[in-house]
């Protein structure tokens, strides 16, 4: 079996060459949003660099450098470990200083950090108050929520003998009004995967904005049902503080206040479009992932059930989502302990998951390029009874050259 995270030391400078690289790989998310939070305090255009630096920077660079290896040698567990935990609280500095510079006065306490970059924060404020860049921050804020916070909950959510991860990821997505994520995406998604009771599984020829319909009222109902079922099947009263669907409902309402609280009422449609944003990645990313994949009910999670991607820049920011193969195989796994799959286990995207995602939003070329690589899954991957699924529905494409 590839080795993608091995750390078993190995002979030469050049472990340790390999170490130092990956330890800068695995903090390029929380550097991203130390210099998104510059960026905001910035104001005017500049507040907008989180979206641009998202897809279209990110993107290319994700491009330009490539696949890692097998033998990546990842940094110690310790610091894995810090980077997750940091995030949470690089979030809220970043939607503090997001209020900062859209208040029309500020606060004098929180213009220490511009100006310890040279920036004249009441310059900036009166920037971001002209209408084309009121938005700005908020616009950043999402993809920020989205590209960091939702990927780290995701990482979080499944540690589910660890109380404290589970309540530190349920917060990040309270941020995208989305917790009941934490529990449809472990107990829904993982079981269901690839087949038609999933939501999360975006169908062949599914357009993607259609998908982050379907799929958010989808998952946003089985957590609800979830939850309800479960605490009848205890014999437990169903209440807004004993069912956890309704908890993380306050727990949104509680990030809603911290909004209003520092800009009034304004604060509910800045928090709309900074929860909206980020609610949308995570559903473009849901969509990348499994697309055009399935798998009959009842039968094993594999990893051919996932696609994969091994891009340098895009694993290394997203602590081994790409690697989602692997994680759905052995859903327990810390990323730095998820491994590379095989060609012969799984499907690997032919780009990485930001260009990927941007194609999608084109329809019919993405469906024409993706479906050349979907054809090589129904012929390679796909088993006896899921080539029947296909042929039944008029969607394989194993025939196809």
């Amino acid at each position: 079996m590839s080795d993608a995270v091995n750390n078993t030391p190995a002979a030469g400078g050049g472990f340790f060459a390999t170490r130092a690289m990956n330890t800068l790989r695995y903090s390029l998310m929380n550097l991203f949003i130390l210099f998104g939070i510059i960026f905001i305090a910035m104001g005017g255009p500049w507040t907008y660099m989180g979206l641009v630096f998202s897809f279209f920077l990110i993107g290319y660079v994700d491009e330009l450098f490539g696949d890692i290896s097998d033998r990546e040698r990842m940094p110690p567990v310790w610091y894995c470990q810090l980077m997750l935990f940091a995030t949470l609280p690089l979030l809220i500095f970043a939607t503090l200083i997001a209020f900062n510079v859209s208040h029309a006065t500020g606060w004098a306490w929180l213009d220490w950090f511009p100006r310890l970059f040279g920036i004249d924060p009441e310059g900036a404020r009166g920037w971001t108050h002209h209408w084309m860049w009121a938005m700005g921050p908020y616009v950043s804020l999402g993809m920020y929520y989205g590209a960091a916070g939702v990927n780290v909950a995701h990482e979080l959510i499944h540690r589910t003998e660890k109380e404290w991860d589970k309540l530190v990821g349920r917060w990040l997505l309270a941020f995208t009004w989305d917790t009941g994520f934490a529990i449809e995406h472990v107990h829904g998604h993982h079981r269901n995967v690839g087949t038609e009771a999933d939501p999360a599984t975006a169908r062949r020829g599914q357009y993607i904005i259609h998908f982050v319909w379907t799929s958010t009222i989808g998952q946003w109902l089985a957590a609800k049902r979830f939850e309800d079922e479960r605490l009848k099947r205890k014999g437990l009263r169903n209440t807004l503080f004993s069912n956890k669907f309704w908890r993380g409902q306050l727990m949104t309402l509680a990030v809603l206040a911290f909004y209003v609280t520092f800009l009034g009422w304004w604060g509910l449609p800045a928090f709309l479009v900074s929860g909206s944003i980020g609610k949308i990645y995570l559903e473009v990313v849901n969509y990348i992932e499994h697309y055009g994949l399935v798998r009959i009910p009842g039968t094993r999670v594999e990893a051919r059930h996932s696609w994969d991607s091994h891009r340098r820049v895009s694993g290394g920011m997203f602590y081994n989502l790409m690697l989602h193969a692997n994680h759905h195989k052995i859903a327990t796994r810390r990323y730095w302990e998820l491994e590379q799959s095989p060609p012969e286990e799984a499907a690997t995207l032919p780009r990485g998951y930001m260009a990927m995602i941007l194609f999608a939003f084109l329809g019919p070329p993405f469906f024409s390029y993706i479906n050349r690589h979907l054809a090589r899954w129904d012929r390679t991957l796909a088993s006896p009874q899921e080539v029947e699924y296909l042929k039944a529905r008029g969607i394989y494409y194993g025939d196809r050259a």
